[in-house]
């Protein structure tokens, strides 16, 4: 049962991972401009299965925990990276939500990400961050075993902390590298000229 039970853990875990990955990639690519409705179509079919693998891995992972617990009821719980790993999960969980109700219709609008203002540009690039290393971290946190009842919860959690920084940074870069791309609307003098080579056209 035990066995089954990690394999289920495990295998949330990865189908999470991946489609993250890829959805990632193919927003990525898309430099902040609109995505087309075959790209909103794909991207909330992944948002309901990464639903479905983050209740998965919170259903399984709370009966690993109380399978532990029985096993090794006095000793078990006093392990700080698995209240890390519950913590990172937790704030992955929370973010998640916020990706539902914030990121995800902004990504999905008409406008596209450079259409959007400013602050909101940056929320959405900072809690799809938030979400890349949390997953990945967490993934890392169950299978290393070598920090079981060795390192403290602080040391897991600066650890976690440093990848957050260092991944904001980056998406700060990402974002203005789509904005410097992004071509420049006509200036006044442009869009007087083109009007008037309209109407004798």
């Amino acid at each position: 049962m035990k066995t089954l039970i990690v394999y289920a853990h495990l295998l949330a875990a990865c189908v999470a991972v991946g489609i993250l990955l890829i959805q990632d990639l193919a927003l990525a690519k898309s430099k902040g401009s609109p995505l087309s409705a075959t790209a909103i179509r794909d991207l909330t079919k992944s948002a309901e299965i990464m639903f479905i693998a983050l209740v998965v891995l919170w259903i399984s992972g709370l009966a690993l925990v109380l399978l532990g617990y029985l096993e090794n009821p006095q000793q078990y719980l006093m392990n700080e990276k698995l209240w890390a790993k519950f913590t990172v999960v937790s704030v992955l969980t929370l973010n998640g939500i916020a990706l539902h109700y914030f990121s995800f219709p902004r990504v999905t609008s008409r406008k596209g990400l450079l259409g959007l203002p400013t602050f909101e540009q940056i929320l959405v690039a900072l809690t799809g961050a938030l979400s890349s290393v949390s997953w990945l971290f967490a993934c890392y946190l169950g299978i290393a075993r070598p920090w079981n009842y060795t390192v403290d919860y602080s040391f897991v959690m600066f650890i976690y902390s440093g990848l957050l920084v260092a991944a904001f940074i980056v998406a700060g870069e990402v974002l203005r590298a789509m904005r410097r791309a992004e071509p420049e609307p006509p200036t006044l003098t442009e869009q007087i000229r083109l009007n008037a080579s309209r109407k004798f056209d």
